[in-house]
């Protein structure tokens, strides 16, 4: 981001709150950030991100140049906010592909390792991973404390959350499937791991929960296709051509 949209970030997410922002500079902005900007009568501009937020701001006559007082300036960062733009993470999410065009991906979680799934089109691709060391034991991760020195926590397998990472950084949509809490839902445990060492990754996480001891592969398939929102496509049939 160019220093210039970087300091007008800064000002909109300021403490204390500031006014006099030129709309001119705000406007250049939001069209760093591919926004779609539309003019219209007095002084008002309608804004769309590529999430999809939209909001109109009005703008005060200044001096010189249009600009936001601090009602605007408050809303336009409320706005940049819910679509998670911040000075901190100044570039915008990528929105999600939709429908069969995105690489959805599944997974699930238990404590004997992951299912993974990438649904594409009609057709899925399969593939598991096993933890390592103390996460083999095929043990629930609550029970495995007694293991390890008294008060201490089970070592996390960092290994196997760097493989599960590597699968997330391919996809545009994952849906984490499983069950538990806390230390024992590996679901937690692998979102924390994404944020902490992908953040942006970590915004295209979904998760569903589910009591998941006696589903079948194609139950859980179809769970994950009611979740995207999307049946897999009807094959054409050929006696119809």
């Amino acid at each position: 981001m160019r220093h210039q949209h970087a300091e007008t970030l800064q000002a909109v997410f300021s403490h204390p709150l500031q006014h006099n922002i030129r709309m001119s500079d705000v406007e250049a902005l939001l069209q760093h950030l591919n926004a779609q900007v539309e003019h219209l009568s007095d002084h008002r501009l309608k804004l769309q991100l590529t999430s999809g937020e939209t909001m109109v701001l009005h703008a005060a006559s200044g001096l010189h140049h249009a600009v936001l007082d601090q009602d605007g300036v408050m809303r336009l960062g409320r706005f940049l906010e819910r679509a998670g733009i911040t000075p901190e993470h100044p570039d915008p999410p990528e929105p999600h592909a939709r429908g069969d065009q995105a690489k959805r991906l599944v997974i699930h979680l238990d404590h004997r390792g992951a299912r993974l799934w990438w649904l594409v089109g009609d057709e899925n691709e399969t593939s598991t991973l096993e933890p390592h060391g103390l996460w083999s034991t095929h043990q629930r991760l609550t029970n495995r404390h007694d293991r390890d020195v008294a008060g201490q926590k089970a070592p996390l397998d960092y290994k196997y959350l760097h493989q599960l990472t590597e699968a997330v950084i391919e996809a545009d949509r994952v849906l984490l499937l499983g069950h538990g809490h806390g230390q024992s839902d590996l679901r937690q445990q692998l979102t924390k791991y994404i944020e902490r060492h992908n953040p942006r990754k970590a915004e295209i996480l979904e998760s569903e929960t589910l009591d998941d001891t006696s589903c079948s592969d194609e139950e859980l398939l179809a769970i994950a296709r009611k979740h995207f929102g999307n049946e897999p496509n009807r094959k054409l049939d050929p006696a119809a051509h």
